[in-house]
């Protein structure tokens, strides 16, 4: 693995924020921070299986918001998965990672 970006989400109330549901993030080299409850870490699959894993994970009911890692996806399964997520609820993000010299940089849709 390369090197591990770690990033917090901030809960304002985590019994409240636990209650909505689990964080996912399907990534390569980022992780969630330490103090992050109900974040789960998913080694993210490759390209041909990202919409199935995307959808099984909104379809759970345990989901309220899913962080992927440099996420490419066609038009349609695009369209799919923002029609998914705006029914169930469940919130994505595109985290993009740019490699530098001797560090990463995300850059989000903050």
């Amino acid at each position: 693995m390369q090197n591990v970006v770690r990033f917090p989400i901030s809960h304002h109330n985590q019994s409240a924020s636990h209650s909505k549901g689990w964080s996912y993030l399907l990534a390569d080299s980022l992780a969630f921070n330490k103090d992050v409850d109900y974040g789960i870490r998913i080694q993210k699959p490759n390209l041909e299986k990202m919409p199935e894993w995307i959808e099984k994970i909104v379809t759970s009911g345990q989901c309220k918001s899913i962080y992927v890692e440099n996420l490419v996806l066609n038009e349609a399964d695009k369209c799919y998965i923002e029609d998914l997520c705006y029914k169930h609820k469940v919130s994505l993000f595109s985290l993009s990672v740019v490699q530098q010299k001797r560090s990463s940089i995300i850059q989000g849709p903050w």
